[in-house]
């Protein structure tokens, strides 16, 4: 009998996992509220998800997060999204993106190739001053085929590059401690809004559209027009472009790795981050209205 019941409990623990790899963010953390074994399961498989996934990339995880919290720096990209969507929908791991501010780049640097072994393969440097992109430089690091890109900023906070990239979809990140999205509706329907800065600024070039050729298909529907990824309420929605919205906002979904502090009710993203104020921009959508909304993107304390 003890052996039966041994057999069944792991019977059910890989049943369970296999549940587990088939539901997106938003779905893991619906099933988690159904009971509390679920919670329990949900809470264990993303935490043992989130660390293999940096052991893809480096050897001392527990390292590399202390890294992070204490540079206070993000993770963006593809490797971002791959923890946000179902297992078996997940875009392929490529490589690790991390942002950080410039005032630690020093110690990211030594920490990828003196502790990481990781070789300087090219740097990417922003062409003038006066360039409007938040990214300062990019410094492409190799160890063997593990691929890592620092991205460095000269903002105040290291969240800032995502509100410029392409679209909604990778307008996601993670913290030392919590996964966030910003768009996590959209995100999870396969839904991506194109930035609008992108054509507002005139930044369409051959290397958007190949970026956004490689989400387009056959994960996101991508579109321009965001009533095309479905209705909102114009000048008051979320999902209006011209709403200007923060990281912590009930609309900005938060999955924690571990403990957070609180102030009062309201969750912080991450401990010591900066909350980030933006407004994604673009023509009012509203039927017979003709204002076009500046981007904006702010950092308060």
């Amino acid at each position: 009998m003890q052996n039966f019941n041994g057999n069944f409990d792991k019977l059910c623990t890989e049943l369970q996992r296999s549940v587990l790899e088939e539901l997106s963010l938003p779905d893991l953390m619906s099933f988690a509220k159904t009971r509390m074994e679920n919670n329990e399961g949900v809470k264990e498989y993303m935490d043992e998800h989130h660390r293999a996934l940096f052991n893809r990339f480096v050897d001392d995880v527990g390292a590399f997060i202390n890294l992070v919290e204490r540079t206070r720096s993000v993770i963006l990209g593809s490797s971002t999204l791959h923890l946000f969507q179902a297992k078996s929908d997940a875009l392929g791991l490529q490589d690790l993106d991390v942002c950080a501010m410039q005032e630690f780049e020093e110690a990211m640097m030594s920490h990828f190739k003196d502790i990481e072994e990781y070789e300087l393969m090219n740097t990417v440097v922003r062409k003038t001053e006066y360039d409007s992109s938040a990214i300062m430089k990019i410094v492409k690091l190799a160890k063997g085929k593990k691929k890592i890109d620092v991205i460095i900023t000269d903002w105040a906070s290291a969240t800032i590059p995502i509100l410029q990239y392409h679209s909604t979809a990778v307008m996601n990140y993670m913290t030392a401690h919590t996964l966030i999205s910003l768009y996590p509706t959209w995100t999870a329907d396969k839904k991506s809004l194109v930035n609008p800065a992108i054509y507002m600024d005139d930044r369409t070039n051959l290397h958007t559209v190949n970026v956004l050729m490689k989400y387009a298909h056959p994960v996101f529907h991508i579109n321009a027009e965001p009533f095309h990824l479905g209705t909102h309420k114009c000048r008051r929605n979320a999902y209006y472009p011209g709403t200007t919205r923060n990281t912590i906002d009930e609309n900005t979904l938060h999955w924690e790795f571990s403990p957070m502090n609180m102030i009062g009710q309201t969750k912080i993203a991450c401990d010591k981050m900066a909350v980030i104020l933006w407004r994604l921009g673009g023509d009012d959508c509203e039927e017979g209205g003709d204002e076009r909304n500046s981007t904006y993107i702010g950092v308060t304390a």
